[in-house]
């Protein structure tokens, strides 16, 4: 009988080591959401979207302004 429930603990750690092992993955995709929903929760507040419209409006902006600047240099240099 000892033998018996011996081998049944053994072959449960092994397949509880093998499950670990397993849901690594899932563990840190589950870490991962958790942070970004406090993350969220933390950011919440009526300039957030403001303040992301302005760095998406900077950052476009600049590109806009080489885009035109490139494009009158091509112009200038063909004529």
């Amino acid at each position: 009988m000892s033998t018996a429930s011996q081998a049944v603990r053994h072959a449960g750690g092994l397949y509880r080591k093998s499950l670990d092992r397993a849901l690594r993955p899932i563990r840190k995709v589950e870490r991962e959401v958790g942070h970004l929903r406090e993350v969220e929760r933390v950011g919440e507040s009526g300039e957030t979207p403001y303040i992301a419209l302005l760095g998406l409006v900077l950052f476009l902006g600049s590109i806009f302004a080489i885009m035109v600047g490139l494009a009158f240099a091509a112009y200038y240099l063909t004529v």
